[in-house]
């Protein structure tokens, strides 16, 4: 059995981290949450090989592991493949953490890459270079949903956790990730057909689209947003990407139009509006094709669930 403990020495503090835990053999999750009293360099020691994903969901963290200097963006998923190195970030007095990190050792990892593209060629070793080796990813709507929830999930008590929800968000995030690490596209063409500079053209294209979903540029627009070709940026992406700019427009709009739905905060006509939709009746039309259910009848069972959670409270808590 794989890691059946997390090779990482750390020392241990009121932030760094407030939960650890084995969330399956070879797979653990670490959180780290508060405020710092005191200034502090946190050093941390892999020492063994190990890949991490996380998620800073306070302002951007900088630090060094090995030789490689390191920023954790909010917003951002940061993939890191680790060999046995040692790293540190300083943190001042009065700063706020909220740090998830997810680490799989590299068999269990290589079954995760198989799972997601149906091979065993890609793995570890094709990701790990020399001490540490990493990049990121711009997160979307549906990934912060899932960050949502866990968000919630670690906001009780950590004995009180629903573990087997747990797992299938943790495993959730990977599997997006994985997505996108291997660039595992429909037509099956891998990404290493296509060179660095357009695999980085393509990632500030993903960006770009993502943060201006109610108004997309056009596709000549993007084009010369990341100085590439138009027809060369269709064909590309759908490469990279497994869909067309259209289908990823598409797609991502409905993901965080059922996020904000989902949330509570927004209804039909605000979440629609939010995404780029201006016909209500087409919305609707999309989103119960995408997801099974009409916008209006999701927000009614989120509502119906809110209440039901409140009257419960009062019950308990007269």
């Amino acid at each position: 059995m794989e890691m059946p403990y997390l090779p990482l020495r750390y020392e241990r503090s009121d932030v760094f981290p407030t939960t650890s835990m084995s969330i399956r053999p070879g797979m653990h999750i670490t959180v780290s949450s508060g405020t710092l009293q005191k200034k502090l360099e946190w050093k941390t020691e892999a020492v063994s090989p190990l890949f991490e994903l996380s998620y800073n969901r306070n302002k951007a963290i900088c630090g060094e592991v090995g030789r490689t200097i390191v920023e954790h963006r909010p917003g951002y998923s940061s993939l890191g493949f680790l060999g046995p190195v040692c790293g540190h970030s300083e943190y001042d007095c009065g700063d706020e953490v909220k740090l998830y990190s997810i680490w799989v050792g590299p068999k269990v990892f290589d079954g995760f890459c198989q799972s997601v593209n149906g091979k065993d060629s890609v793995g570890f070793r094709s990701f790990h270079k020399g001490a540490y080796n990493c990049c990121s990813f711009k997160t979307d709507a549906r990934e912060e949903g899932i960050l949502g929830k866990l968000d919630r999930c670690f906001s009780g008590e950590a004995d009180n956790l629903n573990r087997l929800l747990l797992e299938s968000q943790v495993l959730e995030l990977l599997s997006l990730n994985l997505e996108r690490l291997l660039g595992a596209g429909s037509d099956g063409i891998r990404p290493e057909e296509l060179s660095r500079t357009d695999i980085e053209c393509l990632a500030r294209a993903r960006e770009i689209l993502l943060a201006r979903l109610e108004s997309p540029p056009s596709l000549l627009e993007l084009s010369r947003l990341i100085q590439m070709n138009d027809c060369k940026l269709k064909r590309s992406f759908k490469r990279y990407f497994g869909k067309t700019v259209y289908e990823f427009i598409r797609e991502q709009r409905l993901e965080k139009a059922f996020f904000l739905l989902q949330d509570g905060r927004y209804n039909v006509s605000q979440s629609a509006s939010a995404v780029g939709y201006t016909n209500l009746s087409h919305f609707s039309q999309v989103f119960r094709s995408r997801f099974g259910v009409n916008p209006s009848e999701l927000l009614s069972c989120v509502t119906h669930e809110r209440i039901g959670k409140k009257n419960t409270f009062c019950q308990l808590h007269p």
